[in-house]
């Protein structure tokens, strides 16, 4: 779904899924100097939530550890129960436990990216999900 262009760039769309206000407010600004439309949900409920009222998001970054339901159990139930959903995942988390990323990565997601990051690290990884962005 396209919302307008931006810069010949259609606009895409990003939920931000981080109990860390301040986080969210940080992915959001990089994001949106890339072009994106953003949103923000809380914790993993919260984002469950919004997905099943709205799947017009191409991309989820989401925490690994947050109140009333973590990226794990949401990243499960929206492979589970949205199987329809298109839309790339990116964990975001300060959890480089090797063994999670691979069941995270087994689960459905689609990156991981390591706090703390650069923009350049993050526009890495867009590249590597075949995501559009101004750059």
């Amino acid at each position: 779904m396209v919302d307008a262009e931006c810069g010949g760039m259609a606009m895409m769309r990003a939920l931000i899924v981080d109990d860390s206000r301040v986080l969210r407010m940080y992915l959001g600004k990089m994001l949106r100097l890339m072009g994106w439309k953003t949103e923000e949900a809380e914790n993993g409920r919260c984002a469950l939530e919004r997905l099943r009222e709205d799947r017009g998001f191409q991309l989820a970054l989401m925490d690994v550890n947050m109140p009333e339901m973590g990226g794990v159990e949401c990243v499960h139930r929206l492979r589970s129960e949205l199987p329809e959903l298109d839309m790339k995942l990116m964990m975001v988390t300060t959890e480089a436990d090797f063994p999670l990323m691979e069941e995270m990565l087994a689960s459905g997601v689609d990156e991981y990216l390591v706090k703390p990051f650069t923009h350049e690290n993050l526009q890495a990884k867009l590249r590597l999900m075949s995501l559009p962005m101004r750059v």
